[in-house]
C-alpha cells in the first residue's frame, strides 16, 4: 500500500513539473519570443579603423574618364536589387554575381557603378573577371554618387547615407567622422573615431563651418566628412540650420548614432541566431 501512495505522488509531481515547462513553452510559443539564454551577451562594436586598401588599376574617378570612355564604354549597374526598368540610368543593370556570365562584355570596355559603399566587392569581383579574361574592366569611384554628379549636376542639398552604407562604406573610404551632440557612451560605439567633436551649443553651426572651411582641400575620395548626430529629430533639426557652400563631399547618417547602434544589435542578433529555429514549433508532442 505504501508503494502503490508513493507510485502516484511521484507521478504526480512528474505530471505538474511537466505541466510547468509546457505552459513555458506555450507562452513563450504564442508570443514568439527568442530563449533569452540565447540572446547576446555584448555587442561587439565594428572597428573600420585600418582600411581596406583597393587595387588602384581597378578604379576610375570622373577626372580620369576620357571622352572616348564616357561615349564608347558599356555602363553597368552591379547595385544589388536593381532592374534596368528600375534603374531609371541610361545602363544595364547586372548584379556582381552575374558578371562573370555576361559574355557579351568579353571584349568591350566595361565600367561598373555600384552604391559607392560596396567597394570591396566591386573590388574583389573585378580581379576575379580579369584572371576570367575580362581586360578592359574598371569600376566608377564613388559609384552612383559620381554618376548622379556627372549626369545630374543640380543634386540634393542636404545627402544622407544609411547605417548599413556608413559601416560598409568605412572599410575602404578614408572619410573623416564629425559628430555633433554625441555622449561619451554614444562615440564608443562609433566604427572610427571623429576628427572633430561638438557640443550642441549656440555657437554649434558657426563653429561647424569654420572648421570645415578652414580644412578644406581636394580629396580623391567622393565623401570628405560624415556628420554624425544623436537621432533622426536632432538630425533634421540639424539640417534646417546648416547648410555649406559646397555639399558635394560631405553627408549625414541618417538617423544619426541611434539608427547605427540598432543596425549593429539587428545584425549581431542575425548572426547569433544563424543556423536556430528562428521560433518555437506551436505543437503538441507525445
Amino acid at each position: 500500500m505504501l508503494k502503490l501512495k508513493q507510485i502516484i505522488v511521484f507521478f504526480g509531481l512528474l505530471f505538474f513539473i511537466s505541466a510547468q515547462i509546457f505552459a513555458q513553452d506555450f507562452t513563450a510559443c504564442q508570443n514568439n519570443e527568442p530563449d533569452p539564454t540565447i540572446l547576446p551577451v555584448a555587442i561587439s562594436w565594428p572597428d573600420n579603423r585600418n582600411k581596406q586598401p583597393l587595387d588602384k588599376k581597378n578604379w576610375l574617378t570622373i577626372q580620369q574618364l576620357s571622352q572616348q570612355q564616357l561615349q564608347h564604354a558599356v555602363w553597368v549597374d552591379v547595385r544589388s536589387g536593381i532592374k534596368d526598368k528600375e534603374s531609371g540610368l541610361d545602363m544595364l543593370a547586372i548584379p556582381l554575381h552575374q558578371l562573370s556570365g555576361a559574355q557579351f562584355l568579353f571584349d568591350k570596355p566595361v565600367i561598373l557603378v555600384g552604391s559607392g559603399f560596396d567597394q570591396l566587392s566591386v573590388n574583389q569581383t573585378i580581379n576575379r573577371l580579369r584572371k576570367k579574361g575580362f581586360k578592359h574592366i574598371f569600376a566608377l569611384n564613388g559609384g552612383i554618387y559620381e554618376w548622379q554628379k556627372l549626369h545630374q549636376p543640380a543634386r540634393p542639398h542636404q545627402q544622407e547615407i544609411s547605417a548599413e552604407e556608413f559601416l560598409s562604406g568605412g572599410k575602404t573610404i578614408h572619410w573623416q567622422i564629425i559628430t555633433l551632440g554625441l555622449n561619451a557612451e554614444q562615440l564608443a560605439t562609433l566604427p572610427e573615431q571623429p576628427v572633430k567633436q561638438f557640443a550642441l551649443t549656440q555657437i554649434t553651426v558657426s563653429a561647424l563651418n569654420q572648421f570645415i572651411r578652414n580644412n578644406a582641400k581636394s580629396s580623391d575620395d567622393f565623401i570628405r566628412y560624415v556628420l554624425v548626430s544623436p537621432d533622426e529629430q536632432t538630425l533634421k533639426r540639424l539640417q534646417q540650420q546648416i547648410s555649406f557652400a559646397d555639399s558635394a563631399n560631405i553627408i549625414w547618417l541618417r538617423g544619426g548614432i541611434t539608427a547605427y547602434q540598432h543596425y549593429v544589435q539587428q545584425q549581431t542578433k542575425l548572426i547569433k541566431y544563424a543556423g536556430q529555429s528562428l521560433s518555437r514549433p506551436c505543437r503538441l508532442t507525445i
